[in-house]
Order: C-alpha cells, then structure tokens, then sequence
C-alpha cells in the first residue's frame, strides 16, 4: 500500500473482498500503541467537526434575529434551564428579614396587622373582606387576599400570620374547587395570585409555593391558546376552558400586556419552557404592531392584534403595558433592546407631546416611579429623571391639597393663566379614593435613588391620612368624598392590592436600606418582587 493512501477500515470478518481481508491484514500488523494513536486522532478530528458545526449554529444571538422568529428559536432548542448550571444571581436560599426598628415601619406593620387580623376574622379563606358589614366578598374563590398579601407578611416579619397564611395555600388552594368553577380576568389571576405564589417561592424558597403555582400557570396557559397568541380576557380554572372573545371584540393593551414577567418567571424556575414561549409569543406580536411612535392605544382588536381607537393614556387600561417593557427588559438582564426601545420610545414621544388632555388618573401615578427606574440604568437620560421627580411632586399634590390629604380616583389640572381657580379640580364622580398604591410606589423608587428624605415625609402623611379616613374597627375601607372631612362616605370594600402594595410601599419606603435592590429585583404590577435572571 502507497503511503498516504487512505481507507474505510471495516471489521466485520464475515465479509470476503480481498481489498477488505489486505486493510483488515495491514491493521492487525501495526503495533497496538499506533493503532491506539490512530482511532484517538480520528475520534479528536470528530469532536471537532460537531464543536464547529454545534457553535456556528448556536451562538447567534437572539437579538440578531427578527422578533417575529423569536418564539420559533425558543421552541427549536431542546435543553430547559433545569439542565444547565444555575446562573449567577439566580436566587437558591431563603431571604430572611428583620423586626422593624424605625416608628413609621413599626407604623405600618401595626396597620398590616389590623388590617389582617379583620380579613382573618371575618372573611377567612374568600377573596376579599366587606369591613362594614364585617363579610366576605368572593371573586376569584381562592383565597385572593390571603395569595396577594403573603409577601407582605414574610417581608414585615410577621411569623404567625405568615404561617396562617402558608398553611392555607398548602391546604386549601385548589384550583379545581367549584369556588373557581365560573369566568375570571386572566390579567387578575396572573397579577395578584401567580405574581404572589411566584414572589413567596423566591423569598422562602418553599417548594408549597412553586407546586401551586406550576398548578395555577398551568392552568392560565390555555388562555394563551389565541390565533394572535394574545391572551383571552377571561378563563375559568376548574373546568380549564377559555371565554373566546368575539372577532369584533377590544381587548385591554395593559391586560394583555401585563402577564409575560409572571410566565417567564414560572419558566424560570421550573425549567419547563411551555410558560416563557407563550409570553415572549404575546410580546412578540405587540411588538410587531404599528405605534404612534411608541405611543400604543388602550384597545387591541382580538382578531388581528392591532391596536383600535383613538384614546392613548398612561391611565385605566393603558398604564402596565409601558410598565412592564421596561421590567421585561430588566428581568431578562437587559440581553432583549426590543423591549428597551419600545419602552423608551414612548418615553421620549410622552416628552415631546404638545396636545393632551389635563386630566389623570391616579394609576397614572405609577409611572414616575417606572421612569426614575428607567433612568437608574441610562444615567445620562437627566430629563426623563426630572419628569419623573415633577410627576412624582404632582401625584404627592392630588393628596396634599384636599382636605383629607388623600387623592381622588381622577384629578383635572387648571391650565387657564391668571386662573383664580385651584389648580388640581374634581369632578363629580371622580371623588372617591380606593386606598390605591402608585403614589407610594413612585415614592418608595424616588427616595431609595435620591436619598431625599423628603419622599419619606410625603409617604408618612399619606398613611397618616389612611389611619385617619380609612381605618375602622374591622379593618380599611375605600372612601367616597376625599373632599368631605366630616363625611367620607366609607364603602364596604378594602381592596387586597392595600395589603399586597400599598402598604409593603410605604414600608419599604420608610427603611433606610433598599431591600429590594433594583439591580437584582423588579416588582410586578402588583407588587410581587421577582429575581432579575442574567439573561
């Protein structure tokens, strides 16, 4: 044989070539050590050839690829993140936090505890609490106010009614109960109920937590079933059907674009990728539609996925979609600039906007808080930053300049020169306060960036203003007539979102540390603290 000549070496002795019996005859005749040299350097050569092959395939970043591909690369890699090592910041202990020590949290907690112990007595395992008439209010039929306010408990380190709280989840959550056996908002569930499930897991890193809920966003991941991949409105969790809406119908652009931080969470922690898929499906498709340069409008037509109608506010049905680009952004470590550029996008057109209405809701509030937010990680951005500290000061006002110190549902802004009248005006109608948490929440943000104690202050008048119109004996209610100090009109209602927001705001506000670093932690709409994940 000529040297340099190569063959496919074939061992099976059954075969009678004499071509075949010469190669088999010439390796026999090599020594063992060279032979042993031979197969190594063609198993080396191969490994190679798939190194090659595997990292010229796999390395393109997702970013590198149109965002309508997205989801279809998600769904070709076959790995789940349970396989791999855990990433750097990913959360594997318990946090553990400590007894208040300064008067305004001690403050708080007392009034996390009144308002507990009434829900505990008189409504105990149903949604909400009636503190007037002292009865339960069902909604959901799981236990809403008990799922919502959990965080909350283990946060002011309150043991005994934490464990109340756990023991419940653990024996009595069930999404198969005929409680849940009728129609439910989808956005509810997910923000108040998977949000708390998923927040109290990474605190306490209890496995009672995950399984519910695993068994929760099982559940609310038909919903995502839709033509457009946008979620339907509605779903009712024991019989695991959808509402389908009607081809004519509008959805709500901050329901259906305030569920993806809780489902991609849910894939996060359980390495099952079914969760995320759906959520970066319905990102995808509201990133694809057309916008006015950023600006989105609060209806999206359920047949096709595009916006409709004229209204844009940062308002009722608006507020969470821009909200959670910007947390979406942060929560996958800052690696997808799709949501970076749509959230700043509107951010800029919001700046540049000459013709508005002077009017705001007070779920407006929120977004001087998600602006400063913003800032913290584009440091240069200095004028978004001094929006968000006058947006931040006009919220503080809606409440400083009524007589109760607490704001209306909705504030009218005079804008009329040499006007004699007030400049902040109520309508009839828009004069009722629901115990909501955004102003405290953009507090809670400004002073943990700035340092401004001043934030504090305005936070400590606000809950003085609660403890003094809001608080009766069996718990808080909503009011009717901020206006009114000498008749407010209490209504029956006090709203899991105090227990779950307002008040861990205004707690976190008032501690002299951030506890939820901004680096490491994003909150979802309602609150819940979810880990940020290097990628």
């Amino acid at each position: 044989m000529q040297k340099g000549s190569y063959y496919i070496v074939n061992f099976d002795e059954k075969s009678q070539s004499p071509l075949k019996i010469s190669v088999h005859r010439f390796w026999r005749r090599l020594p063992r050590q060279q032979r042993t040299t031979i197969i190594g350097s063609l198993f080396l050569l191969l490994l190679v050839f798939i190194y090659v092959v595997y990292y010229k395939h796999s390395t393109k970043s997702i970013e590198d690829i149109p965002y309508e591909q997205h989801l279809s690369v998600i769904n070709n890699k076959k790995e789940t993140w349970r396989n791999k090592q855990p990433q750097e910041n990913q959360l594997s202990t318990a946090r553990t936090f400590s007894t208040p020590t300064n008067n305004r949290q001690i403050a708080v907690r007392d009034g996390m505890r009144h308002a507990w112990k009434a829900y505990r007595t008189y409504a105990w395992g149903y949604d909400e609490l009636e503190p007037i008439s002292k009865t339960p209010s069902v909604w959901f039929g799981l236990g809403c106010t008990i799922v919502d306010a959990i965080d909350t408990l283990y946060i002011m380190n309150m043991t005994e009614e934490y464990n109340q709280a756990r023991e419940w989840i653990k024996t009595s959550f069930n999404v198969d109960s005929t409680s849940v056996d009728k129609y439910n908002s989808h956005f509810e569930i997910t923000i108040r109920l998977l949000g708390g499930l998923l927040s109290i897991y990474h605190l306490t890193m209890d496995e009672i937590f995950l399984k519910r809920a695993t068994e929760l966003g099982d559940r609310l991941l038909l919903n995502f079933n839709s033509s457009t991949g946008l979620p339907y409105t509605e779903i009712n969790l024991k019989e695991n059907i959808t509402n389908p809406s009607p081809p004519t119908s509008e959805l709500s652009t901050a329901e259906v674009g305030t569920v993806q931080l809780e489902m991609r969470d849910l894939s996060r922690i359980t390495g099952d990728k079914k969760y995320e898929n759906a959520a970066d499906k319905s990102a995808a498709t509201l990133h694809n539609q057309a916008k006015n340069d950023g600006l989105v409008s609060i209806g999206i037509n359920s047949a096709t996925g595009k916006f409709s109608g004229p209204i844009i506010t940062f308002g009722a049905r608006g507020d969470s979609y821009y909200e959670y680009l910007l947390k979406q952004w942060l929560q996958t470590g800052q690696k997808r600039p799709s949501f970076w550029d749509d959230w700043f996008e509107s951010m800029r057109e919001l700046m540049d906007m000459t013709t508005f209405s002077p009017k705001m809701d007070h779920l407006a509030c929120f977004l001087a808080g998600n602006m400063a937010l913003g800032w913290n990680f584009h440091r240069s951005l200095t004028h978004l930053f001094d929006m968000a500290k006058n947006l931040t000061e006009t919220c503080y006002q809606m409440y400083a300049q009524q007589p109760t110190g607490l704001s209306p549902e909705i504030a009218y802004f005079n804008i009329e020169p040499n006007s004699s009248k007030s400049s902040i005006i109520i309508h009839e109608g828009d004069t009722h306060n629901l115990l909501r948490p955004e102003v405290v929440e953009s507090l809670y943000y400004m002073y943990h960036l700035t340092g401004d104690k001043i934030y504090q202050d305005w936070g400590w008048k606000i809950f003085q203003a609660f403890e003094k119109y809001s608080r009766i004996d069996n718990g808080y209610t909503t009011i009717g007539d901020v206006r009114n100090k000498t008749n407010v009109q209490p209504r029956n209602k006090m709203e899991s979102f105090f227990l779950a927001e307002t008040l861990k705001y205004l707690y976190l506000l008032f501690d002299t540390t951030n506890l939820f670093p901004f680096n490491q932690w994003i909150f979802n709409t309602e609150a819940h603290p979810l880990p940020i994940y290097s990628n």
